[in-house]
């Protein structure tokens, strides 16, 4: 997944001051809505994952880290919907499979500002799933997944937030679950990101956000057969600054996002279908984004 997902507070454009031209990153890229046990998978078959995202920050931070906007409440609620097909065909040693995501968003924002609701981008990508492997003894999950986020979201261009980024971006990923001993694991899944031109971003210029890498990691450990306690938390970088047509001189300077986040989180297998997972991660080191917090609870069904 993508996922993560969050996205909604990378649309604030800022509108209050001169700093209009940042947080071009398509919304709903996957920060910390995948994070324990994300390389492994029980087996073949269909799964239903739903995941709630809770987002809260209260400033807005620049290219240096420093305040931009203080007292800015930016709130949203994110729906995200997965379907998810595992094939038991064997395909380059692995069990290749079909990914679906159908996020929606509420947006609530003070001071208010013109926003939309809804829909917002859905995301597509075939994977294939490995595991489980063997290194140094241990069992090793690992899967890849080529992940597509399609433009389908809700979006005006006459406001300033919406639920839809308006733009295509490939965001691959490469993710692994290893067990170091029968109950500590670990896991990181790494996406490398590319968007495309926006051209309704603001009048009479085309932003093309720069391209960013973004991880999640988990350590966790179970303390009974059915639960796991761990930490887990997510890193987001922009490798290069945005490209503007039709911008004045200078405009591009420092407009590199960037935020790192970390928090307490849980696995509950309340049964071998049914497994629900939970974090917080308190964000910090923000730059060109907003700075918060993100909760995520994430819920998934095997069915079938």
């Amino acid at each position: 997944m993508k996922k993560h997902i969050g996205f909604i507070l990378a649309i604030t454009l800022i509108c209050f001051a001169a700093p209009v031209y940042a947080l071009n990153q398509p919304l709903a890229i996957n920060l910390g809505a995948t994070n324990f046990i994300d390389g492994a998978s029980p087996g073949p078959g269909w799964y239903f994952t739903e995941y709630i995202q809770v987002i809260s920050a209260d400033e807005i931070k620049g290219g240096d880290g420093h305040t931009l906007i203080d007292n800015a409440n930016l709130d949203a609620i994110i729906s995200l919907n997965q379907i998810i097909y595992q094939s038991n065909i064997q395909f380059l040693g692995g069990n290749p499979g079909i990914d679906v995501i159908v996020p929606f968003a509420d947006i609530d924002v003070d001071p208010p500002l013109s926003s939309q609701d809804g829909l917002s981008d859905v995301y597509v990508g075939p994977f294939i799933q490995w595991g489980p492997h063997m290194i140094f003894g241990r069992p090793y999950f690992h899967r890849f997944e080529f992940q597509v986020i399609m433009p389908t979201g809700e979006n005006d261009e006459d406001n300033v937030l919406n639920a839809g980024g308006d733009v295509w971006a490939l965001d691959p990923y490469y993710t692994f679950t290893y067990f170091i001993t029968p109950k500590l694991t670990t896991s990181l899944r790494f996406h490398y990101l590319w968007t495309s031109e926006n051209d309704n971003r603001a009048p009479a210029l085309d932003v093309q956000a720069g391209q960013a890498i973004h991880f999640n990691y988990a350590v966790d450990y179970a303390v009974t057969d059915s639960l796991r306690l761990g930490i887990a938390g997510y890193y987001l970088k922009q490798l290069e600054e945005d490209d503007f047509d039709g911008g004045p001189p200078g405009i591009e300077d420092d407009t590199e996002e960037e935020v790192f986040a970390i928090g307490p989180g849980l696995v509950w297998h309340i049964n071998p279908a049914l497994t629900l997972m939970g974090a917080i991660n308190f964000e910090s080191a923000a730059e060109m984004r907003p700075e918060g917090v993100r909760s995520t609870l994430r819920l998934i069904w095997k069915f079938k």
